[in-house]
């Protein structure tokens, strides 16, 4: 089982990519206070929990596939 717990991105003034690919658990990704241009792509997760985008100034991608 792969886990991805606690991931934080915070103040931030580029792009910011966060990219899961083929997780089980995706457990508080928290991107906050960005400049650039945020993707948050998980693929394929079987759990996904608290995704948090908070104060970005460009374009925000965040994209869960199966």
């Amino acid at each position: 089982v792969v886990v991805i717990e606690d991931v934080a991105v915070d103040d931030v003034e580029e792009d910011v990519n966060v990219v899961v690919p083929d997780a089980a658990v995706v457990d508080n990704v928290a991107v906050v206070d960005v400049d650039g241009v945020v993707d948050v792509v998980v693929s394929d997760p079987t759990v996904v929990d608290n995704i948090t985008v908070l104060d970005v100034d460009e374009d925000v991608d965040v994209v869960v596939s199966d």
